[in-house]
């Protein structure tokens, strides 16, 4: 199965896969009925079906199309006998209509447009998502205040706000958080494993007594990421325990956490260091490579039962990232 790597950096891409899914199947529909119809006619046919001839402005308005976009498309339905355009009271404006063609033609879409509400319908209800409703009030928000104007706006607050954490060795003030933030991550998408529990809840017995280190990314004396160094024996430490509180996200904490470990794995002469991880965390794992890790062949005896995708760190200098792989 691939993994879905577009999630909501992403949405236009899955909102162009959906159309595309949709256009598909329709226009399938459409030519096994025998009718000359495509799915990206039906705004036009369908509007000036409702509520009768219309000009192009008005089409456009009501699909939210352009009106360039909206004009080709009645130029094509026109030159098919399905439209017609005759200029208004105002020359400079034309009013589209339905030709007695294009009338004929809906009496015999009703049924397949039918068909498609009950669909969209039924699914809606399977899964319990209301996408009508989901993407009314998402176009809303967004009429409120443009996609523009909220990403230049999120921009210019990154670029105006400096950042203020810094990363500080294990207090047992931040104990707490240590466990929170990793258990609320582990949680959301696998299951807490034994051995997340025995370290989480004992970092200074089970990590720190150990030879390793947790550190703390701490911001106006809160947490808000933590990530621990684990020694495994022989000079080797494990990268482990990386969890960044979900209001911090984007913020940096995460890197400059894995570039700690970094370093006092240097300054400690380690041997290797290595993570688990699992494929479906492609965020991660972007920023991994970036660091200098290389994906390697999991390793026997796999310490996490989640854990698909095993990494070493081979130098300071990034590693391009080979094309995502399917999940194992």
């Amino acid at each position: 199965m691939t993994p879905e790597i577009y999630f909501e950096l992403g949405i236009g891409a899955r909102l162009r896969r959906f159309l595309e899914l949709l256009t598909t199947g329709g226009d399938r529909v459409y030519e096994e009925s025998g009718l000359n119809f495509k799915v990206s006619h039906f705004y036009a046919v369908y509007a000036l079906s409702e509520h009768g001839p219309m000009p192009i402005a008005e089409i456009a308005k009501l699909a939210g199309f352009s009106h360039s976009a909206v004009s080709q498309l009645v130029k094509k339905l026109s030159s098919e006998g399905i439209l017609e355009t005759v200029r208004g009271a105002d020359a400079r404006q034309k009013t589209v209509s339905l030709t007695q063609t294009g009338l004929e033609l809906v009496e015999n879409l009703r049924p397949i447009w039918q068909a498609v509400e009950k669909t969209i319908k039924d699914v809606s209800r399977e899964t319990n998502v209301d996408l009508i409703a989901a993407l009314t009030a998402l176009e809303q928000g967004f009429a409120k205040t443009s996609f523009y104007d909220r990403v230049k706006a999120t921009l210019a607050a990154k670029q105006a706000k400096p950042v203020t954490f810094s990363i500080e060795i294990y207090d047992v003030r931040y104990k707490q958080a240590f466990y929170d933030y990793n258990v609320e991550w582990i949680a959301s998408l696998f299951v807490v494993e034994p051995i997340d529990e025995r370290d989480l809840s004992d970092p200074e017995g089970t990590i720190l007594a150990k030879g390793g280190e947790v550190f703390f990314a701490v911001e106006d004396e809160r947490a808000i990421g933590a990530v621990a160094l684990k020694s495994a024996g022989g000079g080797n430490f494990e990268l482990t325990k990386l969890a960044v509180d979900t209001r911090a996200r984007g913020s940096g904490a995460g890197r400059a956490l894995c570039e700690k470990v970094i370093e006092r794995f240097e300054a400690r002469g380690g041997n290797k260091l290595f993570l688990y991880t699992n494929s479906k965390l492609e965020n991660a794992i972007r920023l991994y490579w970036k660091l200098g890790f290389k994906e390697l062949p999991l390793p026997e005896g796999t310490i996490y039962k989640r854990s698909d995708y095993y990494m070493e760190w081979q130098g300071p200098e990034p590693i391009e990232q080979p094309a995502l792989r399917a999940t194992r």
